[in-house]
């Protein structure tokens, strides 16, 4: 197993630091994105899992995460499209075998821009896996977006907006009561929850720039339109806690899985885990959650 760590540049001139592990006998790349307020070296065992599978993997911080960034903020303007062409540029910058499958694996915030990525350039990979993910009316985004306009206006465009951060977040922990700490509803596993909690690098809140632009790209995704820009052949594998309130406590899964049938993509996939929260990767049925991911692209590369 081999790990290493690149600087590439984006195409707008921006440096991002990508981590490889390789396989040494690779049959498929798999890009790992992370979720929001978080950061991707969080997913060191899930890659080293992934490697001892036969997959190389890659992995970066998206904008206003991780070591370096203004934490929370991923641009004054087009945040959501940079954020989706710095998935392109790391591959194009990283991936050195282009006979291997590319696979995108995206928990949470990055499933969604996962979504947008697969509309734009969804002919390039070979399967699409969500995590932590959800689909809902696109009703409710607008409605969203309209108060982080006015947030954004009100604050300034980078700075924190903690308006933002308690209308999005501060619900999630009200199915555990009576809770530990205020990010239970992150896993069952009190370890993780306070690895989370430690972590300088994590629990932030965001720009009400970054939730505008955000939810500007949850109204692209939610579009049947857009939709049908996914190749209808592509392979998407949906999964999560039944116990997940960022997936509607197991309801949001079902209904993007109907979704993607609907607008044309027969080849989806779906499993939930019975009181599983929202970072399955973290919960404390890992190592299933890490075979099923193996096992699912195994399936799709044979």
């Amino acid at each position: 197993m081999n790990k290493k760590s690149t600087t590439i540049t984006t195409s707008d001139g921006r440096n991002i630091k990508v981590t490889t592990w390789t396989s040494p006998q690779a049959k498929a790349y798999l890009h790992i994105c992370h979720g929001m307020a978080e950061h991707i070296d969080r997913y060191h065992e899930f890659a080293e899992s992934m490697v001892s599978q036969g997959f190389n993997v890659l992995y970066h911080n998206h904008r206003g995460h991780g070591e370096g960034e203004t934490l929370g903020h991923y641009a004054d303007q087009d945040g959501w499209l940079k954020t989706i062409q710095d998935i392109k540029d790391v591959q194009l910058n990283t991936i050195k075998d282009n006979a291997l499958p590319i696979f995108l694996f995206a928990h949470s915030m990055g499933s969604f821009i996962a979504q947008g990525f697969a509309i734009r350039h969804g002919k390039e990979l070979a399967g699409l896996i969500l995590s932590g993910t959800n689909y809902q009316h696109p009703f409710m985004y607008h409605a969203g977006r309209m108060v982080a306009k006015v947030e954004s206006f009100r604050i300034g465009l980078g700075a924190p907006s903690q308006t933002m951060d308690k209308l999005s977040f501060a619900s999630f922990n009200s199915h555990f009561k009576p809770s530990r700490t205020d990010f239970d509803w992150l896993s069952r596993d009190p370890e993780q929850v306070d690895h989370y909690i430690n972590d300088p690098l994590c629990g932030f809140a965001c720009s009400a720039e970054t939730w505008r632009q955000l939810l500007s790209g949850l109204i692209e995704i939610s579009s049947n339109e857009n939709l049908k820009k996914i190749p209808f052949d592509l392979p998407v594998y949906l999964f999560g806690g039944d116990k997940d309130p960022v997936g509607r406590m197991g309801k949001g899964i079902p209904a993007l899985a109907k979704k993607l049938r609907q607008t044309g993509h027969d080849n989806v996939t779906s499993k939930l885990y019975k009181d599983g929260r929202h970072e399955m990767l973290n919960e404390t049925c890992k190592t299933e959650v890490y075979q099923d991911v193996a096992d699912w692209i195994n399936q799709q590369i044979k």
